[in-house]
């Protein structure tokens, strides 16, 4: 007689696991071990073999660069300040303080010396000649690159050529000074500059303050720029060279080719 009873069955054991659950809680408790030490899902043999190092980039690097030097504000004559005190010290002023006579005379001396334009004004490339201004470091980061390309040039450029500038303005000299002139029958110092750029095909304002706001400053002149006396400019020339220009002067005057006389102000490029 059997012992079991109809309509009842054993109830499972409490610690039985089907083969397929048993998978499911090592995959679950290792947390993917056992999969990834198998070459595929269900095969037995040895571990997979290490892949092979691929090619890798390189990583970005980090340099340190100089970047342009610190803003430097123009100091010129009739300045004072600490600043100045510190330039009277470089060109051997005595350090008062005050930008004077002397001490212009004295950056002008210091400015020859170190084969600059003697105009007495201390710009940016003169500061940074001086050691008043400084370079600030940056740190830059730069991908490594396998081939450069060259930068473009920041000069400026102008649009007619330097000699172009220079023959005009001495195929007008010897024409005698006119107020508000701006013919070959007589020139005031914008009037020339004006029709001289002209020639060359560059229109320049009417007025050597208008030059002077039209023009790119530059510390280290050429042949054909312009020469700015004041600020806003009351003359106006074309340099020719180290330390002489083209202009028309002042009644009667010729048009010419001179030395440069002090109270320049700056330089500027079209």
């Amino acid at each position: 007689m059997s012992t079991k009873t109809p309509g009842r069955h054993r109830a499972p054991s409490r610690f039985s696991f089907r083969p397929a659950a048993q998978a499911s809680a090592v995959v679950a408790v290792t947390g993917g071990l056992v999969l990834a030490m198998a070459p595929t899902a269900g095969a037995v043999g040895p571990p997979a073999a290490a892949p092979a190092p691929t090619a890798v980039t390189p990583a970005a690097v980090t340099t340190t660069v100089l970047a342009k030097p610190a803003r430097w504000h123009t100091i010129r004559y009739g300045a004072r300040g600490a600043m100045v005190r510190k330039i009277q010290r470089v060109v051997g002023a005595h350090p008062d303080g005050v930008f004077g006579p002397r001490t212009l005379r004295a950056v002008k001396r210091w400015q020859s010396r170190h084969h600059m334009v003697r105009d007495g004004i201390v710009g940016p490339r003169t500061a940074a000649t001086m050691r008043l201004v400084r370079h600030v470091a940056k740190r830059v980061n730069k991908a490594p690159a396998r081939h450069t390309t060259k930068a473009p040039s920041r000069s400026l450029k102008r649009k007619a050529p330097v000699n172009s500038i220079v023959s005009i303005a001495k195929r007008y000299t010897g024409i005698y000074y006119r107020f508000g002139g701006t013919t070959p029958r007589g020139f005031d110092c914008s009037g020339f500059t004006q029709f001289v750029y002209r020639k060359a095909g560059v229109n320049l304002p009417r007025t050597a303050a208008g030059q002077q706001r039209r023009a790119h400053r530059v510390a280290h002149p050429r042949p054909g720029d312009l020469v700015f006396f004041g600020y806003p400019a009351h003359h106006v020339g074309i340099y020719a060279g180290p330390g002489q220009m083209f202009d028309s002067g002042k009644p009667g005057l010729r048009t010419q080719k001179r030395h440069i006389f002090s109270g320049v102000s700056g330089f500027g490029r079209v």
